[in-house]
């Protein structure tokens, strides 16, 4: 089945309410850490399977010509990632204040740059012909 743009928005939706999660997480004096794990491992999971079906689509998008700024996407999905696996270590560590040092630097940074980017790419798909978005 063919990726949507419709399919795509609503994954951002989801990954929105993954963004407050984490951002709660962060901002919290005490870390539940079975949420911190469960929003991790969603954005281990659901998140890469959302950034590939992005790269497809974009490429293809690219390759028909609309003007789409697919490396600087690509690079953020990349830098996006090594914050990720940071959080990951922290947890691994053991070490709470280790988490939550990583949680204020690289989670708090997700969050902010993540929002900015799915609404970049929201704007690209706003822009979009509408028999692209089915």
């Amino acid at each position: 089945m063919p990726i949507t743009i419709d399919e795509l928005k609503l994954e951002h939706i989801n990954i929105e309410t993954d963004l407050r999660e984490l951002e709660t997480a962060a901002n919290s004096i005490n870390i539940n850490y079975p949420s911190l794990v469960h929003v991790i491992r969603k954005m281990g999971d659901f998140w890469n399977k959302h950034e590939d079906k992005e790269e497809k689509l974009f490429s293809v998008l690219s390759k028909k010509g609309f003007p789409i700024p697919s490396k600087k996407i690509f690079f953020e999905h990349s830098k996006f990632k090594r914050h990720k696996q940071n959080i990951i270590d922290a947890i691994n560590s053991g070490n709470e204040s280790e988490v939550k040092k990583v949680l204020q630097s690289d989670g708090l940074f997700l969050v902010r740059e993540m929002r900015s980017h799915m609404k970049e790419e929201d704007w690209i798909f706003y822009a979009l012909p509408k028999h692209l978005t089915g």
